[in-house]
């Protein structure tokens, strides 16, 4: 049984591209605003692909105009992919697997997409003919996967002998879908999973470190595919690194992570960044002293070669060659709760845009939430 296969949605390389915000209010309604992202690294409101709901509905993943939601009721989760340029909305069948999963992911090859959940397991609890923990080193659980394809519309499980870090810290790290593998950052550690050939690897994360402090740890962090390649940005105690991954489009039958290798790609200190934009981060000093987790970063354009960084109560886009901040939009937050508005790079090809288009062209700053008359309300049943 074949769910959907979006025949629709074919992308073109004549491309531009936009930001998906969610907006979530305190009463658990939410918005999902559109911006449209121009040359002059502006943002304009595209009314027609924003929305909003009266219960919030959690983006896992993007891939390619798709957008994978979640949503939790009576202790049970169900999960719905969105066409943003079509509407068409399809509904998935129940997971077989009841228990919380620490990471999902959406995958799209074609006209067929892949939803991945993973999970941790204690190696005693794998009981499918033929599988064994003993090549497998000890200490921690092993990896565990639920995968939908809507080209058999059907879950099915899937067992890895890969160890799992034995903690797994939890930060809003979107999955990235690159060369034929979603990537996911998994406790210090960046998961890759190869859909067509159902192969895993676990492979050190260039700022892995087995003594998680203050200094160490990573306080916002995002992939994304540039020339090809994979590439991780961290922001951490000190200021904001990207780092590429080489040999990542490489595939063997037996994939060796010793093949990967990290390089640095940019790097800049919070001091200089604050010295060299003093106007973006003017309002923060009038609110409290600076803390490293104030900058986020969320998504990378590489037709504009730039970085869409959170900070409070601001998106901006970030120049990596001039080290420019400029300000595209802002947003209230409760107390300290940055993470009220999340973002999501959407890639959006000429053929799929149709009546898409933005609500205005002066690249004025977007201010969030919007009124709600200037959202169509989707059913949130």
């Amino acid at each position: 049984m074949e769910i959907s296969s979006f025949s629709k949605l074919s992308i073109n390389r004549d491309y531009t591209v936009g930001l998906m915000c969610h907006y979530l209010f305190s009463n658990g309604s939410a918005q999902y605003v559109f911006l449209d992202l121009n040359d002059e690294r502006s943002a304009v409101l595209n009314q027609a692909l924003s929305f909003c709901t009266e219960t919030s509905y959690n983006i896992c993943a993007s891939c390619n105009g798709l957008l994978l939601f979640s949503s939790v009721r009576d202790n049970s989760i169900s999960y719905n992919v969105l066409n943003l340029f079509s509407k068409q909305l399809v509904v998935l069948p129940q997971p077989q697997i009841a228990r919380r999963c620490i990471r999902t992911g959406l995958a799209l090859n074609g006209h067929h997409y892949q939803v991945v959940r993973i999970f941790s397991i204690k190696d005693v609890e794998v009981c499918i003919a033929g599988s064994s923990s003993a090549g497998a080193a000890g200490g921690s659980d092993i990896l565990e996967m639920e995968i939908f394809s809507s080209q058999t519309g059907m879950w099915r499980q899937y067992y890895s002998m890969i160890r799992l870090p034995p903690e797994l810290p939890t930060l809003s790290t979107n999955p990235l879908f690159s060369n034929g593998a979603l990537h996911w950052e998994l406790g210090g550690n960046l998961l890759i999973y190869y859909i067509n050939h159902g192969k895993c690897m676990l492979i050190k994360l260039p700022n892995y470190s087995e003594d998680w402090s203050w200094y160490s740890m990573s306080y916002g962090q995002c992939l994304w595919e540039s020339r090809g390649h994979v590439h991780y940005c961290y922001s951490d105690f000190r200021g904001i690194h990207t780092w590429i991954l080489i040999n990542d489009h490489s595939f063997s039958s037996r994939p060796d992570p010793n093949n990967f290798k990290w390089k640095l790609s940019h790097s800049i200190l919070h001091k200089t960044l604050m010295s060299l934009n003093p106007a973006i981060f003017s309002h923060i000093r009038q609110r409290q002293s600076w803390k490293p987790y104030f900058v986020s970063p969320c998504a990378y354009d590489e037709h504009l070669d730039t970085l869409y960084l959170r900070i409070p109560g601001i998106i901006v886009s970030y120049d990596l060659r001039a080290q420019t901040l400029k300000e595209l939009c802002t947003f209230t937050f409760p107390d300290t709760n940055f993470h009220c508005c999340m973002l999501f790079l959407i890639v959006k090809g000429d053929s799929l845009v149709g009546n898409g288009k933005a609500t205005s062209g002066d690249g004025a700053v977007v201010s969030l939430p919007i009124a709600s008359a200037f959202l169509r309300r989707c059913n949130s049943n």
